[in-house]
């Protein structure tokens, strides 16, 4: 059983409708079908029906995020180019201070954390086309893979 809000802009009288699924009938019904005008369009589809249809599909395919596998590695490396890998490539400079300051060195030979998220076991990076970083990446969750992008640029606003 759900419970779906009313809205009067699509033509609804009350504030909530019951919806849920008759195993006898083999179909969802709706509490708006017992008012007059519902009961006319029982053998429609109607929005309150179509918001649950909806909102359990969109259920279905986060879980199905959130359960997928996906290979992660995190490194430091060093790019005066651009830095590009073969998945999702996440990074951060690493900027060296003295007394307060950038150092000249953190502009002469940029560094970077970096993540980097993959459907493939083997993470190749690349900066301006050539390889600088080669693994093997730790199979986890997606979900746990956002929390590690999420984690590198904790602080950051």
């Amino acid at each position: 059983m759900y419970l779906v809000y009313g809205r009067r802009e699509l033509g609804d009288w009350k504030p909530l409708y019951q919806v849920w699924f008759s195993e006898r009938e083999g179909r969802w019904l709706c509490t708006c079908y017992l008012s007059a005008f519902g009961f006319r369009r029982r053998r429609e589809i109607c929005t309150h029906i179509a918001a649950v249809m909806l909102y359990r599909r969109y259920r279905k395919a986060l879980q199905r995020l959130e359960n997928k596998r996906v290979y992660v590695v995190e490194a430091k490396v060093e790019c005066r180019g651009r830095l590009e890998a073969d998945g999702e490539l996440y990074a951060k400079p690493l900027v060296e201070k003295s007394g307060g300051v950038a150092k000249l060195t953190s502009f002469a030979s940029p560094r970077y954390r970096i993540v980097v998220i993959s459907a493939h076991r083997r993470i190749t990076v690349k900066c301006s086309g050539h390889v600088i970083y080669e693994a093997e990446g730790e199979e986890v969750p997606l979900a746990v893979a956002k929390f590690l992008v999420e984690k590198l640029y904790e602080g950051e606003e």
